[in-house]
């Protein structure tokens, strides 16, 4: 009965010297890690040589690292924030639980940066907890995650993205409206069109440039049908996109704007023409308006010979 006991006693003592040594190991490591991240981020020239072996052993130490830089995520300091950022980036794939976790944090800081991280990673496993992010999240954090399904590139995020372009925030609207161009799907040129006439001049942009990617006979057929009666600022946004989608169907319509009453709708047509490489005739419409009698026109037109030649070289 003794022996047992004894026999017992050394097993429960071997087994609490291997708990103290494993965590005075994951301690050591951890201090480690932590003195890397100090030098990475230290912000010293004279430290830049350590700065950069610390960023490489970061990387090398893949998953442990992970818990602690999410962590700095949500400091103040942003220096100690980007660095934290670039070391997940490199990290890449062993990062990916624990950002998606990261993304119910309740420092807002840390999860809206952790759904921008995923979208660097390619992982398409973050684009279900992405979506669901876009959809319920706060507003930071929705505006992330529709920039991160645009990066992450797969069309199932496109119906949330959609739904993204009616929120109430404007920079969530900016970034779903970026991802859709980027995602190139037709479902969203109808979509992006309504925010032509959107109360933010970035939204409006973006979309713009968004349904330009997009580049469909649909896109074109639509921006003739609107551009006629369309208030400003949508018809500048219009007479624009039309010159940008490149097709040469919208060629007399922007001929027609350059005799318009007004000098920025001439001016806009004159931007729109400067997307028409190797075209004589539209280089000389644009050289007929350098004598146009508004400083406006002759700017644009001016710029938009530029570019031809710029890309003609």
């Amino acid at each position: 009965m003794r022996h047992c006991v004894l026999k017992n006693s050394r097993i429960i003592l071997s087994f609490l010297i291997l708990i103290v040594f494993f965590s005075d190991g994951y301690a050591a490591s951890m201090e480690k890690i932590r003195h890397w991240f100090l030098l990475a981020s230290a912000g010293d020239v004279r430290l830049y040589k350590k700065g950069e072996k610390a960023r490489k052993k970061l990387a090398r130490c893949g998953e442990k690292a992970v818990p602690f830089l999410i962590s700095q995520l949500g400091r103040k300091n942003i220096r100690k924030v980007r660095e934290a950022e670039r070391a997940l980036r490199a990290i890449g794939d062993d990062a990916v639980p624990y950002l998606i976790m990261a993304l119910a944090d309740t420092n807002k800081g840390i999860a809206s940066l952790s759904a921008r991280i995923l979208g660097s990673t390619h992982n398409r496993d973050a684009v279900p907890p992405l979506m669901v992010a876009a959809r319920y999240g706060y507003p930071g954090l929705r505006a992330s995650a529709c920039y991160a399904l645009g990066r992450l590139g797969d069309t199932a995020a496109v119906p949330i993205l959609i739904d993204a372009l009616t929120d109430t925030i404007a920079s969530v609207r900016r970034l779903a409206a970026l991802s859709l161009g980027r995602l190139k799907d037709e479902r969203a040129i109808e979509p992006l069109f309504s925010l032509l006439s959107d109360s933010s001049y970035a939204v409006r942009y973006t979309a713009q440039n968004a349904i330009s990617k997009i580049d469909s006979k649909k896109a074109l057929e639509i921006a003739l049908a609107k551009v006629d009666s369309a208030e400003t600022p949508e018809k500048y946004h219009l007479i624009v996109l039309l010159g940008a989608l490149k097709d040469e169907d919208a060629l007399p319509t922007l001929e027609k704007f350059l005799q318009d009453t007004s000098p920025q709708i001439r001016g806009f047509a004159c931007e729109a023409l400067g997307y028409f490489r190797g075209n004589w005739r539209v280089a000389n419409m644009l050289k007929h308006s350098l004598w146009d009698n508004s400083p406006f026109v002759k700017m644009k037109a001016e710029n938009s010979l530029d570019r031809l030649k710029k890309k003609s070289a």
